[in-house]
């Protein structure tokens, strides 16, 4: 079986957490890496100053594939003038 890695930026360090699996196919590396971001999410939205969780894919050969991200933004709206 083909081994990936993980590189995880989770909302609780900058620093990057590596795991290695074994998966039957790139399409289940990829399923276990959106389900892995899905769950980081579960335990809390990312925070500033990041605001970013992550997982990037590797093969074995630490060559990228892919990454998978979820970002929160906050985007101020301008609030109308009641006196204007």
């Amino acid at each position: 079986m083909p081994k990936f890695i993980f590189q995880v930026i989770d909302r609780t360090s900058p620093e990057p957490t590596e795991l290695a699996h074994e998966f039957p196919s790139l399409e289940d590396a990829k399923q276990q890496a959106r389900l892995a971001l899905a769950e980081m999410a579960r335990d809390g939205l990312p925070e500033a100053p990041f605001n970013m969780v992550s997982v990037e894919l590797f093969d074995e050969d630490r060559r990228p594939i892919t990454e998978f991200r979820l970002l929160l933004e906050e985007v101020p709206k301008s609030v109308p003038d009641p006196t204007a």
